[in-house]
């Protein structure tokens, strides 16, 4: 038995490791930019949680950035201590905007 050939139709929407990791980075940086832009407009109860999430958006782009250069996300070690912990802090930044948000 041969297995399956691919389409060419298949990888039409495949990347890179490269460019994926490069898109993600200005994804993730993107976003940590405008959550940064509506800080002024940002109702005082929310400033700090908006300011924190902004910081650690655009520290999570640099490990995708750093990425591309390694290969992968737990090389070196420390990039993937930096990646827990800016996916520890999205998990922070979900969890205080839930207590702010249904608080009293």
């Amino acid at each position: 038995h041969s297995l399956p050939t691919r389409r060419s139709s298949d990888r039409l929407f495949e990347l890179d490791s490269k460019t994926f990791n490069f898109i993600e980075g200005i994804y993730w940086l993107t976003l940590g930019v405008f959550v940064l832009t509506l800080l002024k407009a940002t109702p005082h109860k929310y400033k700090r949680l908006a300011l924190f999430t902004s910081l650690i958006l655009i520290l999570f782009s640099i490990t995708d950035f750093i990425e591309i250069g390694t290969g992968a996300y737990w090389i070196p070690w420390w990039l993937l201590v930096w990646n827990i912990i800016c996916v520890s802090g999205l998990i922070l930044s979900l969890a205080w905007y839930i207590k702010l948000r249904y608080s009293y």
